[in-house]
């Protein structure tokens, strides 16, 4: 079983994590899912020798997310405009929208979108 709070990140994304920039995360759901009041542990490298803790955070919120392959994004059943789109890409780490599909559509090659899971945010 996977242990609840425990988020490894890609050395790309430290900066805007530890900058404030990068408030949430976005994962696919686990049988065993963080609520709100949970301690989120952020990890880089996690499961590796030299794992680092970026930081421990209070959950405050958890929303479901859908990206459909053409670049659509629904977060708990509202789709979003081009500007939201935009900003959700900025405050996830990333330089735009289509940066941020690219980099999910490459993640998800071996099952592809459309990606349904959740967006967990930290204070």
């Amino acid at each position: 079983m996977e242990l609840m709070g425990l988020y490894n990140f890609e050395k790309r994304f430290v900066p805007f994590i530890r900058g404030g920039v990068k408030k949430h995360t976005i994962r696919a759901t686990r049988e065993v899912c963080d609520k709100p009041g949970d301690t989120m542990h952020l990890y880089v490298g996690l499961r590796h020798k030299g794992a680092e803790l970026i930081g421990r955070f209070p959950c405050v919120k958890v929303e479901n997310i859908l990206i459909t392959p053409g670049g659509l994004v629904r977060i708990d059943g509202i789709y979003l405009e081009d500007d939201e789109r935009e900003s959700l890409a900025r405050s996830d780490g990333f330089e735009s929208f289509a940066a941020m599909l690219a980099y999910w559509r490459a993640k998800k090659k071996g099952s592809g979108l459309p990606f349904r899971g959740k967006i967990f945010h930290w204070k």
